[in-house]
């Protein structure tokens, strides 16, 4: 492995990602042509607060799991910037949104070869910790805050809640600003607000329950 003065990719992938990953570096260079020790400091020091909280006892372990997230964080910035180089030199509305959509589809492979990568280094629980450490733990914490909400949810209900958030996570750990990672959740809370108005929950009554049942 590199330290944390060594900037680069530092495992094996097949050629073609590997050109990919290459070409997003070269594309995006400019980018970070005076910013990006800063940069890569913050994105060093966010791996490493993420790593801390699993008290790992294994020295080399730690810095293998900072090293893959710092460098998924570093990968993502290049995939956003290379969007935002491409939609600034097209005007054309559909293009925009065809950029839109091959970006997200990068970013969701990248995502899954990073969940793979951390299971190499990582234990199951290990590598759900650094989920949610990404993502402010909004997926744990909400399902959480509807059975809190709603103490009569069925199994069924408890588990679709669960199922639509754990996804809402896998992308909002692949969005490129916390505004936008809780956006993610917020349209999948979407999502589960009308399943459970269709089970014939309503919801405003619940929430006000559950507000008089903290405050007392």
């Amino acid at each position: 492995m590199f330290n944390n003065n060594q900037k680069g990719i530092n495992y094996f992938m097949p050629m073609k990602r590997f050109a990919l990953l290459m070409f997003l570096f070269l594309s995006v260079s400019m980018t970070f042509s005076q910013t990006e020790d800063a940069y890569w400091k913050t994105i060093t020091d966010r791996s490493e607060k993420i790593v801390a909280k699993l008290a790992l006892q294994d020295q080399a372990k730690q810095e293998k799991a900072v090293h893959i997230i710092r460098d998924q964080y570093y990968l993502l910035n290049a995939c956003y910037s290379l969007r935002d180089l491409k939609i600034k030199e097209n005007t054309d509305k559909s293009l925009k949104e065809q950029i839109t959509q091959e970006t997200l589809q990068e970013t969701t492979n990248l995502n899954q070869a990073f969940v793979k990568r951390l299971k190499e280094v990582l234990t199951d629980p290990e590598v759900e910790a650094v989920k949610n450490g990404m993502t402010y733990n909004v997926y744990p914490n909400t399902v959480k805050a509807y059975q809190d909400m709603i103490p009569r949810l069925t199994k069924d209900e408890v588990h679709m809640i669960d199922s639509l958030l754990y996804e809402a996570r896998d992308f909002a750990m692949q969005a490129e600003s916390s505004e936008k990672k809780h956006a993610w959740f917020g349209k999948y809370k979407g999502k589960i607000n009308n399943y459970l108005a269709s089970h014939g929950y309503n919801l405003k009554e619940e929430g006000d329950k559950w507000a008089a049942r903290l405050k007392k």
